[in-house]
């Protein structure tokens, strides 16, 4: 299987970092090809601009970095992003790179008859790290929500079927709790 792995994190010693390499690691055990996007690393620009505009609605050019990360994208059966949620939402780098690069004609195009999903037959997988605990965020709707936007919108409109895992009180709990995190990752 060809693995694409997204995160998104300014420190790489960070726990979102630890998830990459266990997932990564675990990938490689099976036999899996895999290709790590740092976003950060990458300094990737997520702010969409008029090329961009262009290239999805007015038949210009793509600009050569979304390109790149088009094809790696086109590459992988199997997409896994990594992120902490930082007020309730995705860090705005990543929401960056799905507004420029899952873009109309390439991961889903308008019909007469509605949106076309352009990305089936691949799965996917995100990895959410919280500050708060799984039982707050369960109550309250905050994973369900996420569940709308990532699996349902993001992943979903492109044709991409995925789920979530969510670690909570990664940042207050103990080092036991986040061992048994990436003890789960299989």
């Amino acid at each position: 299987m060809k693995h694409l792995i997204i995160y998104t994190h300014l420190n790489p010693a960070s726990f979102t970092k630890a998830i990459v390499d266990k997932v990564a690691l675990v990938s490689k055990v099976k036999g899996d090809e895999v290709q790590i996007i740092d976003l950060y690393a990458d300094g990737f620009n997520p702010i969409v601009q008029m090329p961009d505009i262009s290239a999805m609605f007015m038949g210009g050019a793509t600009p050569e970095d979304v390109v790149n990360y088009q094809e790696q994208v086109a590459w992988a059966d199997h997409i896994t992003v990594v992120y902490p949620l930082w007020w309730g939402q995705m860090p705005a780098l990543l929401k960056g790179f799905f507004d420029r690069v899952f873009t109309n004609g390439f991961a889903y195009s308008y019909t007469e008859s509605g949106a076309e999903s352009l990305l089936t037959g691949k799965t996917g997988h995100f990895y959410i790290s919280t500050g708060t605990p799984n039982e707050y965020y369960q109550a309250d709707g905050m994973h369900k929500a996420l569940e709308r936007v990532n699996v349902e919108g993001v992943f979903g409109f492109s044709g991409i079927k995925s789920d979530i895992t969510f670690f909570g009180n990664v940042s207050m709990g103990t080092d036991e709790l986040r061992k048994g995190y990436l003890a789960s990752i299989n």
